[in-house]
């Protein structure tokens, strides 16, 4: 009989999950919620590294304070504005000796990846854009953003579908306990009185 009950319940649900539709609207609410989730943004940083930090210092430099980090960060930050070619600047002065081969490129990444000071900054700025210096635990950071990308609807709706579904299934469960009247069987559960 228990087996029987769970082919049954396997059958109901499965049955509600091919039959059931996701609304436009549904999926529309979704993702104007869940938007920056569908955002990437592709960047580039100049690292500048103070005592206390995780990144080494490069071979041959020195363990700067954080007020001669700031102080250095504000003077690339100059040096940029007057002209100088970001990617260049990044290989010759970034301490973060991974990205400065590739001219200080981090690569495309979405919300959540970074540490917050860096992210925040970094989804503020406007494609060709670079900031000011921002403030880490790894040190100060010049952010040059490269691109922006926000996946539309259409290129989400299938992972929406998927996130969606689930709860719509319960709420098509639950209905369908609420319009049914549900009785126990006494024997069958082993309580009923001899």
């Amino acid at each position: 009989m228990y087996t029987q009950d769970q082919a049954l319940a396997n059958f109901t649900y499965l049955s509600l999950t091919k039959d059931l539709k996701i609304d436009d609207a549904a999926m529309q609410a979704y993702y104007d919620a869940h938007k920056a989730d569908y955002e990437q943004i592709h960047a580039r940083h100049i690292l500048v590294r103070f005592k206390g930090s995780t990144v080494p210092v490069k071979p041959g430099g020195k363990d700067l304070t954080e007020e001669e980090a700031l102080a250095k960060a504000q003077e690339l930050e100059k040096r940029l504005k007057a002209g100088e070619d970001f990617n260049k600047l990044a290989s010759a002065e970034s301490d973060d000796s991974g990205a400065a081969v590739n001219g200080g490129d981090l690569g495309t990444f979405g919300h959540g990846r970074m540490v917050p000071s860096f992210e925040e900054a970094a989804f503020k700025l406007k494609p060709g854009e670079v900031s000011e210096p921002v403030k880490s635990q790894f040190g100060y950071h010049i952010i040059k953003l490269e691109s922006r990308e926000v996946k539309s609807l259409d290129d989400v709706k299938a992972e929406i579908d998927k996130k969606l579904r689930p709860e719509e299934v319960k709420k098509a469960m639950d209905a369908l306990e609420k319009a049914t009247k549900v009785t126990l069987d006494d024997v069958f559960f082993g309580t009923a009185k001899q």
